[in-house]
C-alpha cells in the first residue's frame, strides 16, 4: 500500500501496482517496482553486484562519520558524499582477476575536489606506532592556501578499520602525525589529501604507500 503524504498532488511513498515511490535526499521519485519473483539473473548482473559488495565493504569503514561528506563535496549533484565515494571507487580503483573483483588501493580516492593535491607526500611508521606523513608545501600553486588542512587516512584491511584526522596539519606545515594507538605490527594502507579551511572544496587524495606499524 501506497501513501501520499503531502496530499493528492505530493510525491507517493510505497508501492503502487508495478511502481514504488519514494523520496531521495528531497527530491520525489517513482520507479519500477523490485520483481519479488524467481527471475535469474544474468552474469552481467551478477558482476555488477560483485562490484558493488566490494566497493561497500571499503566504504563501510568511514560510514556513519561523516567522512565523504567532507572529502566528496557535493558541487551542486544530488546524492550522498558516500555514494560518490563509492562512484569513484567502482570507476577508478576495482581490478578484476581469475580471482573476483579487489581494489587497486593505490587507485583509491579518499577524498576528491578542485583544490591542487599534495606534493611529494610520504608515509611511514614513527617508533611509537603512529604514522608520520610528509609533504612539500606547494601554496599558492592555483586555487591552494597555506590553511588547507591536511586530510590523513589509514585504512587497515585486516579488520575494515579506517582511522583518519583533519587537524593535524595544514598545506603549509610540510608533516603530521596520524595517531594509531594500539596496531603494532598491522599494515595500514595510506592516503593523503586536503580539505579547505570553510570545508566546501577538497583536493583529490594521493595514495601514500603501504605502512607496517
Amino acid at each position: 500500500m501506497a501513501t501520499i503524504p503531502n496530499g493528492i498532488l505530493g510525491g507517493i511513498q510505497g508501492r503502487v501496482g508495478t511502481v514504488t515511490g519514494y523520496n531521495r535526499y528531497g527530491i520525489d521519485v517513482i520507479r519500477s517496482a523490485k520483481n519479488r519473483g524467481t527471475v535469474k539473473p544474468t552474469a552481467k548482473r551478477l558482476a555488477q553486484r560483485s562490484k558493488i559488495t566490494v566497493c561497500n565493504a571499503f566504504a563501510k569503514a568511514f560510514a556513519g562519520k561523516g567522512f565523504f561528506t567532507k572529502t566528496f563535496p557535493a558541487f551542486g549533484h544530488t546524492g550522498s558524499g558516500y555514494n560518490r565515494a563509492v562512484s569513484a571507487l567502482m570507476s577508478l580503483a576495482l581490478v578484476s582477476s581469475d580471482n573476483g573483483v579487489t581494489i587497486s588501493y593505490p587507485l583509491v580516492l579518499i577524498s576528491k575536489g578542485m583544490l591542487p593535491p599534495a606534493r611529494n607526500a610520504a608515509a611511514s611508521a614513527t617508533d611509537s606506532g603512529n604514522i608520520q606523513f610528509t609533504w612539500t608545501d606547494n601554496t599558492g600553486t592555483g586555487t591552494s592556501k597555506k590553511t588547507d588542512k591536511a586530510i590523513l587516512v589509514a585504512y587497515f584491511p585486516a579488520t575494515n578499520e579506517a582511522v583518519y584526522s583533519f587537524d593535524a596539519g595544514t598545506r603549509q606545515s610540510g608533516n603530521a602525525i596520524l595517531e594509531t594507538p594500539n596496531r603494532q605490527g598491522q599494515l595500514a594502507e595510506t592516503w593523503m589529501g586536503y580539505l579547505s579551511n570553510d570545508e566546501d572544496d577538497a583536493a583529490c587524495s594521493v595514495y601514500t604507500g603501504s605502512v607496517v606499524l
